[in-house]
């Protein structure tokens, strides 16, 4: 599916932009939609507003498109239940033949678990195939690895030396980039029938030194990890995101990641030394 019209939400965060590129470099044409859309100078990008509450400003972007990327924004608030059932309305009164969403991080669970942030992702990731024809949920099989560049996270690096993350240092891990996940999601929108799921991981799967030593070489000193307890990240996250979604972040290290199933992970090729030679810490 080439020379199409694609629309995509959050295309200004670290994954949206990366998606945007790979959809550009495919061929299509892209609607971005914000609340508040940022001024562009590529001419096959189109600004649009629309809030994610608004159920006619969400059909009327999504009028004509060939396939719709949904991102929902990190929000532990009641609204994020509520952005979900409105982007279902959306695409169904718009009628999109194809849709991907990307979750942002894992598969979610079948069933809602109380926390609206979650609850958001499981509600559209059951009902989306519902809504459209084509429907796939993707999502990093791990964390990101441009997590280490984050405004919390590069600092610490480049002044200190330190990697702080919230996993055991022993744990290996599916880090992932996000031009991987951007390559995939434009494999879906250009396949026949895509798949419902996939999770991408990194090409090998790395403990946290591992992970310093590949940063170590790209910045030429020396960078030590060093696990953190969750509430230690949410500390670090808090001046940024704010007290709710750091907190709401880093609950999602308090116990050892589930092993995500073979048969849906695919494999990105960017390792963790190719990646970081790339990045400004």
């Amino acid at each position: 599916m080439t020379e199409t019209t694609v629309v995509l939400h959050g295309a200004t965060g670290t994954q949206g932009r990366a998606i945007l590129r790979g959809l550009l470099t495919a061929g299509h044409h892209v609607r971005a939609v914000a609340r508040r859309p940022q001024p562009v100078t590529d001419p096959a990008v189109q600004p649009v507003a629309a809030d994610l509450l608004d159920v006619d400003a969400l059909t009327a972007a999504y009028s004509g498109a060939a396939a719709v990327v949904v991102q929902l924004p990190i929000n532990f608030d009641d609204d994020a239940v509520r952005q979900a059932e409105t982007v279902l309305t959306a695409l169904a009164k718009a009628g999109v033949p194809r849709a991907v969403f990307n979750t942002a991080g894992g598969l979610p669970p079948a069933e809602p678990i109380g926390v609206p942030f979650v609850d958001a992702r499981a509600r559209l990731a059951a009902a989306l195939p519902g809504v459209v024809e084509h429907a796939s949920v993707v999502g990093p099989a791990g964390p990101y690895l441009e997590n280490l560049v984050a405004p919390w996270s590069g600092p610490l690096i480049r002044d200190r030396g330190e990697l702080r993350y919230p996993i055991p240092a022993e744990t290996p891990v599916p880090w992932s980039a996000a031009a991987d996940l951007a390559t995939v999601i434009a494999d879906l929108l250009a396949a026949a029938i895509p798949a419902s799921a996939r999770l991408v991981a990194g090409p090998a799967l790395l403990a946290g030194p591992e992970l310093a030593a590949a940063v170590t070489a790209a910045v030429g000193r020396p960078v030590r990890w060093l696990s953190i307890e969750p509430g230690e990240y949410a500390r670090m996250l808090a001046p940024h995101l704010g007290e709710a979604t750091a907190m709401g972040i880093a609950s999602a290290y308090a116990g050892p990641a589930p092993a995500p199933d073979p048969a849906v992970v695919a494999l990105g090729e960017t390792t963790a030394a190719a990646w970081a030679a790339t990045q400004t810490f």
